[in-house]
């Protein structure tokens, strides 16, 4: 189910495009099938403000996460990969969806990228356009869908990254991927 979640935070003469927040379950446990049609992609190194934007969105989660008690979530650079492959997929190829247009969800392209070994992954993805800030829309408005909060405020998980791309057209997709190791 996709739902739309307006924030006001207008720009003189234009009115930002909503978040989008796309609902998906808590986690998935590692029950599917290979993938092997998907080959291993080029994924872009973040520079400039799409880096700061991924580790400021990161920061802001840990944060909410030790005001509610819970222990900070550790930074994975195979997640922020495996993260900022889906995101960059999303704003070249103008979708929004947890399913890759190949087919593939967050379990199939872990396989892709080799990520093993895991009990548990789970992935939240917010698209946006217009907000001068960016981050703080996609941390509120994940914090205000149930299942995108329960992602990031869960005690199941142990590693995290956010990836987020930035398409031409100025809007910006971020993905987190949550992971719990076996």
């Amino acid at each position: 189910m996709v739902s739309a979640i307006d924030a006001s935070g207008q720009r003189a003469g234009e009115r930002p495009v909503p978040i989008l927040v796309d609902e998906i379950g808590s986690m998935r446990l590692p029950k599917r099938k290979a993938v092997s049609s998907v080959e291993r992609p080029s994924i872009p190194r973040p520079v400039g403000k799409v880096r700061s934007y991924e580790r400021t969105a990161f920061d802001q989660m840990n944060s909410e996460r030790q005001a509610k008690g819970l222990a900070p979530l550790e930074w994975s650079e195979q997640l922020a990969d495996l993260a900022r492959w889906h995101s960059h997929d999303m704003a070249e190829r103008k979708y929004f969806s947890h399913r890759s247009k190949d087919g593939t969800t967050v379990d199939g392209r872990a396989d892709v990228l080799g990520i093993g070994g895991w009990r548990a992954i789970g992935e939240n993805i917010a698209f946006l356009r217009g907000y001068d800030d960016p981050v703080a829309m996609a941390i509120q408005n994940w914090l205000l869908s149930p299942s995108h909060r329960k992602n990031m405020l869960s005690g199941v998980w142990r590693e995290s990254a956010i990836g987020v791309a930035v398409s031409d057209d100025g809007a910006v997709y971020f993905t987190q991927v949550f992971l719990t190791r076996k």
